[in-house]
């Protein structure tokens, strides 16, 4: 049995912080969860999933400690986005 095989190399980097991509969920986040709400259920299917995935890019951003200012930024508009929403939403029931 042959033991000198030559293999090509597998990176196992976990893939790299996007904070800019992040920020820009976050910011479209904002019209989808405001603008789209006269939509049918438009600040649900559209700004909620938005605004979850720039708070979780985000704090992978952060925990990586790559664009910090950038990921923070990402994180604080789209919790905003979200809290919004659920203001929105608990409002809206109550009336």
């Amino acid at each position: 049995m042959d033991t000198d095989v030559n293999r090509p190399a597998v990176d196992l980097a976990p893939d790299p912080a996007r904070p800019g991509l992040a920020l820009l969920l976050a910011l479209i986040a904002i019209p989808g969860s405001t603008v789209a709400w006269e939509l049918p259920a438009g600040g649900l299917w559209i700004g909620l999933p938005l605004g979850v995935a720039a708070v979780v890019l985000g704090l992978q951003a952060r925990r990586r400690r790559v664009g910090t200012a950038m990921a923070t930024a990402a994180v604080v508009i789209g919790a905003l986005a979200l809290a919004q929403m659920a203001v929105y939403v608990l409002v809206s029931a109550s009336s």
